[in-house]
């Protein structure tokens, strides 16, 4: 289960830095309404979020404040592989223009 909340932590991060590229090369829009408002008020804000919510899951998940039940790994893995499939497109997307 750890190795699961440290792998969102990442995807979280990739998914921050990849959306950001994207939204500043006018590649891609931010689908999520409220992360749109946020990048709108400060792209700063965006990424400040971003490795916020990355650092808190890594500290809750290394303090073993991360409840192992079979709803919250469940919910986890579902997280997990719409995180990364929503990373792949975005890198699918905008990997060809940036380099």
């Amino acid at each position: 289960m750890k190795v699961i909340l440290y792998y969102l932590a990442l995807l979280n991060l990739l998914d921050g830095a990849v959306t950001y590229l994207g939204l500043q090369h006018n590649i891609i829009s931010e689908a999520n309404p409220l992360m749109d408002a946020i990048y709108e008020a400060g792209p700063h804000w965006f990424l400040v979020l971003k490795v916020a919510l990355s650092v808190i899951l890594y500290g809750l998940n290394f303090t073993g404040a991360v409840p192992d039940g079979k709803g919250i790994r469940r919910l986890a893995m579902f997280a997990v592989i719409l995180y990364t499939a929503v990373c792949v497109l975005h890198s699918i997307w905008i990997i060809p223009f940036v380099f």
